[in-house]
């Protein structure tokens, strides 16, 4: 795994001595990630994403889902590891700013090449000032809250509350194709059969989308499991599927790790990127692996994916029939049938 810089750099202010807490301070860390060096360990680490959030609790931190339960003005220090989708990384330095006393520090850093400029305008923006320091291809900003502007707080923390679209999904900010439905996993939906019947599972199911297809078209299934690492698209999940007319049970899990259920047929739009830019196609082919082992004898598996994704190698040896049913604008939609143990 390669470093993560932005990480190494968020501890420099602290390290340095530019930044010093009273002894017995509290922190809480937001998108927090691991490793943590041993003296901030008893930080609130918030981590939705599981992989993650399970490589914080491997490195003993005190890891949660959610800031729900961190009062406002409560904490002396407030980190965060800014995430590449603006607005939710805007709500994050608002949570910040209101989570943070007023003697307190929030600090914040996002690696160059993810963000950093626009993260440092936005913190300059919300805090009126702030210090910036530059290193290992990153940005750190940090201010104390005392002069934070309120209502631009409110406004980014509103702008991120999960809401109902048009077409009648909830969303929210941050979350996978968050605008609308994505086109991968629209193509899916228009070739999905009707016959698909028993126990299905929705890997990498994000806010719902082809579990609720699936619940709506395929009258024969009895239910659907829905897994999912981001906890917060495993919410809007939930409110998305509420009046479904199958058993619906919703995991938040790392598809990685494997799945101890069998079912009679899975569903996907593997993700292929974690964070940054670079794809990782081993993802997908992980999801393709995990279903396998997960299928019933005769189970099928039905998959859309980007054109150019290394997956056919994989399916022919994990399946012993292998169909490329469409291919459109850049997706291709794939389906194989009795896995190979």
């Amino acid at each position: 795994m390669k470093d993560d810089s932005a990480l190494q750099a968020l501890w420099l202010p602290l390290d340095s001595g530019r930044i010093v807490l009273p002894a017995g301070a509290s922190g809480v860390f937001l998108n927090a990630r691991a490793p943590l060096p041993s003296r901030w360990r008893s930080l609130a680490c918030v981590q939705p994403f599981r992989p993650d959030f399970d490589a914080l609790v491997r490195a003993g931190a005190q890891a949660q889902a959610s800031d729900d339960d961190i009062a406002a003005g409560s904490q002396s220090l407030a980190l965060l590891l800014a995430p590449r989708a603006r607005a939710w990384g805007r709500a994050l330095l608002a949570r910040a700013a209101m989570s943070c006393a007023a003697d307190g520090q929030v600090v914040a850093c996002a690696a160059n090449d993810e963000g950093a400029k626009s993260m440092e305008a936005d913190f300059m923006r919300l805090f009126g000032s702030g210090t910036v320091l530059s290193k290992h291809k990153c940005r750190v900003v940090w201010a104390s809250p005392q002069t934070v502007d309120v209502a631009l707080m409110e406004e980014w923390l509103r702008a991120a509350e999960p809401r109902q679209r048009s077409d009648g999904l909830w969303t929210q900010a941050g979350v996978f194709s968050a605008d609308a439905v994505d086109p991968a996993s629209a193509l899916l939906m228009t070739h999905l059969p009707a016959d698909l019947s028993g126990n299905v599972a929705d890997f990498g199911a994000g806010t719902g989308v082809l579990s609720r297809h699936v619940v709506r078209h395929c009258q024969q299934v009895r239910r659907v499991d829905l897994y999912e690492a981001d906890h917060r698209a495993l919410q809007l999940a939930r409110r998305n599927l509420d009046d479904a007319n199958a058993d619906t049970r919703l995991h938040w899990h790392d598809i990685a790790t494997g799945v101890q259920e069998r079912f009679d047929a899975v569903v996907m739009n593997p993700p292929f990127h974690l964070t940054g830019k670079r794809g990782i196609p081993e993802l997908g082919q992980r999801f393709i692996d995990v279903a396998a082992d997960a299928l019933q004898p005769r189970g099928r598996l039905w998959m859309v994916a980007n054109s150019h994704l290394p997956y056919e190698e994989v399916l022919a040896r994990r399946f012993a029939r292998v169909d490329a049913v469409a291919k459109h604008a850049g997706f291709k939609v794939l389906h194989a049938a009795e896995p190979r143990r």
